[in-house]
């Protein structure tokens, strides 16, 4: 070595090389990360790079993006090649210190140049692993909406690290498609019965920050950093896309069940909701004249009409084949007049088939309005199904909307359910079993107040709402079987119930505050096994006024308090109400349903809950709003400063094990103190 230039002899870079296969050795490289064979290929272009580029680094950075390429396709591991490049450094610049009268110069120039090869090679590197082919093999559902959109942001990163770092997508979650499709009807279907959404939704925040530290990493020229980080990118993407791939191939093989999940999911989210048959006119003669096969072939074309329409409105709408050459067709946050043009669309386009299918074909249609309904089984949306095919089937093309027709279907519903059940059969600890929804304050702390106890029917794995029946229930005399069936569920799963909350809303009728033998077993079980919660009995404005002795005699002997029950509607005493408050027998007002969805509309309603809020905390009361369904009637009641809320929005009816479940996860999750809690 010299001291004019960084010359090397031939055994000071054989020394060089033997330390570095040391290095190898010691660090567990040789046989796991190297092969004797790779290893060799490995010193050789490090012999060269010692000969050529240290001695004449005027030169271009050819040589080392070609030693660059040898090694990637000789699949030496990048941080075994970095780790290289630093350790030989290190030996160089010992050899120069003690070998040189000015160390000092020829340190910083050495260091200089080895960053300089560093940089030129995880360049290099960089570009040859985004030349590597998606992360996902050629298949059908890399057309689905979510995998294509992440393989073409993946591809605009690609071009951007090698041709223009300006055209590097940089988007936050807020604004990114990804983000927006989310929200489309299929996407919410594949993931929120699996309750994936918020894991889909947290991988591609990860993603995308992963992405803006690529692309500070790629503008300050740092390749080696930015080469990690490209392939930790690449890594969460692709387990992204497998678990996409997982949930679509599942939603496709499943797709039937899979689209009823999602109508029953849907009807806990904000915006309308319609549920459509659709049917092909005359299937059945086509079958006989024409055979099977022909009626297969015209099946196959209206799917290909109706996939062609959902590709063009995947934002609102949702499909599937039906179980009997008919379609359903669901639309959500959509209207009336949307969905009607896409059935009048579908039959023009039938009129115009071609000459593959020899006969005319036409569909038959009916729709109705789901938005009113809040909960419907999957029984229940069988039926409703029926319901809905019996209207296509009269050649009633229509979508129809409104209160009316939603009590004409559940009129329906309930027929059939009166010729297919016995009451009394049903009234058994077996049959009936108890839902809970929960009551959380309107304010910026979200806090879980209590859960309101609902009665429901079980039907096969399903379960009936109890309002289906109450009124055949009461009719028939057995409204209190069915509340002592309903505290006796309560009591067997208290222990379950304590764990989650401390105080209980439950509704008991006017006939069974009259009943003795429930009011033993009632004030039993708050004497014993309900001792520890606090039990809080709805009621409505009559039955207050009706039994108002009986009201204050249990609540000085046994503690009881009440809340009185759709406040603001048909009957009413403040006087009652004042007199209840001051002796505190209530201590809840639960604001009816019908104020909360006129909310946003109506300045008249606001001044009620204004004045009904009022009233309350002067008599010491905390106010209950119900039916809360949309962020802007939440929005509109945080800032009225109402107590409590109840509804979709904040938690849905479940059972004890699965709100026991969900408050588990609210609790693991950082962000629920962002905005209101949504658990479907």
């Amino acid at each position: 070595m010299t001291e004019e230039h960084l010359h090397l002899t031939p055994s000071q870079i054989d020394e060089l090389l033997q330390s570095l296969h040391r290095y190898h050795a010691e660090y567990g490289a040789l046989g796991t990360m190297l092969d004797e064979g790779r290893e060799q290929r490995m010193l050789d272009g490090f012999r060269h790079f010692l000969v050529i580029f240290l001695e004449r680094p005027e030169e271009d950075r050819q040589p080392m993006m070609q030693l660059a390429q040898n090694y990637f396709e000789q699949e030496i591991p990048f941080v075994l090649l970095m780790g290289a490049f630093n350790h030989i450094k290190t030996r160089l610049i010992e050899l120069v210190s003690s070998n040189t009268r000015n160390p000092i110069s020829h340190c910083a120039e050495i260091d200089r140049l080895f960053e300089q090869a560093k940089r030129a090679t995880a360049q290099e590197y960089l570009l040859l692993e985004v030349e590597r082919p998606d992360p996902m093999p050629q298949s059908r559902v890399r057309q689905k909406t979510l995998i294509r959109i992440c393989l073409e942001w993946l591809e605009q990163v690609r071009r951007a690290i090698r041709h223009d770092l300006d055209s590097f997508p940089l988007e936050t979650p807020a604004d990114s498609r990804f983000t927006e499709a989310l929200a489309y009807p299929e996407s919410m279907m594949i993931c929120l019965d699996l309750k994936l959404c918020d894991q889909l939704r947290e991988s591609h925040r990860i993603i995308l920050q992963q992405a803006a530290i690529l692309y500070a990493m790629l503008g300050g020229q740092r390749y080696e950093q930015a080469y990690v980080i490209w392939q930790d990118l690449v890594k969460q993407v692709s387990e992204l896309l497998n678990l996409l791939g997982m949930l679509y191939f599942e939603s496709e093989t499943n797709r039937l069940n899979r689209f009823f999940s999602f109508v029953q999911a849907a009807l806990y989210l904000p915006g309308r909701k319609f549920l459509c048959v659709l049917n092909l006119a005359q299937l059945q003669r086509i079958n006989h004249l024409y055979g099977p096969e022909a009626g297969g072939r015209a099946l196959d074309y209206v799917a290909t009409l109706l996939d062609d329409e959902f590709t063009h409105n995947q934002d609102w709408l949702l499909f599937t084949r039906g179980v009997a050459g008919d379609f359903y067709v669901m639309g959500h946050n959509t209207d009336p007049a949307q969905l009607q043009a896409l059935c009048a669309r579908i039959r023009d386009r039938l009129a115009d088939k071609g000459s593959d299918i020899p006969f005319e074909l036409d569909i038959s249609y009916y729709g109705i309005e789901l938005t009113e309904l809040n909960e419907l089984n999957t029984e229940d949306l069988h039926l409703v199904i029926e319901y809905l095919s019996e209207c296509a089937s009269r050649e009633d093309k229509h979508i129809a909307s409104g209160e009316e027709e939603g009590r004409r279907l559940l009129q329906w519903l309930q027929e059939r359910y009166r010729r297919s059940i016995d009451l009394r059969a049903r009234l058994t600890p077996e049959g009936t079993t108890i839902f809970i929804q929960p009551l959380v304050s309107l304010d910026e702390e979200r806090v879980l107040h209590a859960f309101e106890v609902l009665g429901r029917f079980r039907e096969g794995e399903g379960h009936i709402i109890a309002g289906m029946f109450i009124d055949d229930i009461v009719a028939a005399g057995l409204v209190t079987d069915f509340d002592r069936l309903i505290l006796e569920h309560i009591v067997a799963q208290a222990p379950q119930l304590r764990r989650i909350t401390h105080r209980l809303f439950i509704n008991v009728s006017p006939a069974s505050l009259q009943d003795p033998d429930y009011l033993a077993t009632l004030k039993s079980a708050i004497r014993g096994p309900l001792d520890d919660l606090e039990i809080v009995i709805e009621l409505t404005e009559q039955v207050l006024m009706e039994r108002r002795q009986l009201i204050t005699e249990l609540h000085r002997e046994h503690g009881l308090v009440f809340a009185v029950d759709d406040f603001g509607v048909g009957y009413s005493s403040l006087q009652m109400v004042i007199e209840l408050a001051m002796e505190g027998s209530i201590r809840y007002l639960k604001l009816d349903g019908s104020l909360t969805r006129n909310l946003t509309e109506s300045e008249a309603v606001q001044r009620v809950m204004q004045i009904t809020r009022q009233m309350a905390h002067e008599l010491g009361l905390t106010t209950v709003v119900e039916v809360i369904e949309t962020l802007d009637q939440f929005d509109r009641l945080e800032a009225m400063r109402m107590d409590l809320g109840q509804g979709f929005l904040l938690g849905v009816p479940d059972t004890v094990p699965v709100w026991r479940g969900k408050i588990s996860y609210l609790q693991t999750r950082s962000d629920t103190a962002s905005g209101p809690i949504l658990v479907l």
